[in-house]
């Protein structure tokens, strides 16, 4: 479909739940989509879902169908921007003396180690400077990307296994706030804060012009609403999946086909203490009022939403609702030429990120 031009960036996340492939083109400092696929891993109505990630058996040959369906060989791909998410991960700024770049590597190195739940293997660091430090005139602003070798050369065995050469590889928390930044500007007062909604964790990050990244992964997910759903209506993972869409994440006013008792069973439905969306707020709550703490800003602009929970109208009034600013499910298309017909465009956030940074590879 696309031939084998090299001016094709492709940006491929891998999800818990779902995989998004997004492919664009590059003309000088244009970008077009020429295509965007996603995919379920858990298609089969009996099929469970996995906390502890699917397989690579299970993912390997649904990528390999959407390339398939793409027109395009993954051996052939030049300009790939992939992506880490899960647990032995972390992003941190830290403020740091200025030093030459070798010293400077090992002091954000030592830093980082503070930061990671290790899982037996040695950390890889990356950092980038941000900027000088507007608070203390002899430092500058680092931020900081961990993992572990661990995680890294699962995700390269991965990619070997589909027969694509690795180019760009972001944690999945940075690649969705790039497709956001990389077409946005930010406020020069305040700060904003992006959710990316995943199947089993959210990403919090807060970002502003002048202040500190901040980045925390919150328990409270997409499985957090479908786990409601299937207690509630004990039901299974796929019929809670296809309630939640279709009737929102919680699911008001359900009539469950073929059960007498689904009057009794929707009024349970109605949001209670300690439902997921409160539980959700009071994580954000919480995450926000530390960084108050850390840094003094309060200026909260507005929410930006990521991922397939994002597009819930429901969660966006909730949270308008809750801390009183405008909330935004992202829409990371807008801003680029063609394929205007996507469906569920915050879902492809971290996808349009990872081709816009694979962008930078020649």
């Amino acid at each position: 479909m696309f031939g084998l031009k090299s001016h094709h960036r492709v940006g491929l996340d891998i999800g818990s739940h779902a995989i998004q492939l997004v492919v664009t083109e590059k003309h000088g400092d244009k970008t077009r989509v020429l295509g965007a696929w996603t995919r379920d891993i858990y298609s089969a109505a009996n099929e469970k879902y996995d906390l502890d990630g699917p397989k690579k058996t299970q993912i390997v040959p649904i990528v390999l169908d959407m390339f398939n369906q793409a027109g395009m060989k993954p051996k052939r791909v030049s300009h790939l921007g992939s992506c880490l998410s899960g647990l032995n991960m972390a992003t941190k700024e830290i403020r740091t003396l200025q030093m030459p770049e070798d010293e400077m590597a090992s002091a954000v190195t030592q830093e980082a180690r503070k930061h990671l739940p290790l899982d037996g293997s040695e950390s890889l660091v990356d950092y980038q400077i941000l900027g000088d430090d507007t608070r203390e005139a002899d430092k500058v602003r680092v931020l900081i990307a961990v993992t572990t070798k661990r995680m890294f050369d699962a995700h390269l065995d991965m990619l070997r296994e589909l027969e694509l050469k690795p180019g760009v590889v972001d944690l999945e928390p940075l690649s969705c706030v790039n497709s956001f930044i990389l077409r946005n500007e930010l406020p020069d007062d305040g700060v904003v804060c992006f959710l990316n909604m995943g199947a089993r964790r959210t990403n919090l990050v807060i970002l502003g012009r002048k202040d500190m990244f901040f980045s925390r992964d919150l328990p409270v997910a997409g499985w957090s609403f479908t786990e409601d759903i299937m207690t509630k209506l004990n039901c299974t993972f796929a019929e809670a999946e296809e309630i939640k869409v279709r009737q929102g994440i919680t699911a008001k006013g359900i009539k469950a086909v073929g059960q007498a008792d689904a009057g009794s069973l929707a009024s349970s439905l109605a949001l209670s203490d300690r439902s997921p969306l409160d539980r959700l707020y009071d994580e954000i709550n919480r995450s926000i009022r530390y960084y108050v703490k850390e840094t003094g800003q309060s200026g909260i602009m507005k929410f930006v939403l990521f991922g397939g929970t994002a597009a819930s109208q429901e969660l966006c009034d909730y949270l308008a609702q809750r801390f009183s600013v405008p909330v935004e499910a992202h829409d990371p298309f807008r801003h680029l030429e063609g394929h205007v017909d996507v469906k569920n465009r915050p879902q492809f956030a971290t996808a349009v990120g990872l081709a816009l940074r694979a962008q930078a590879i020649y």
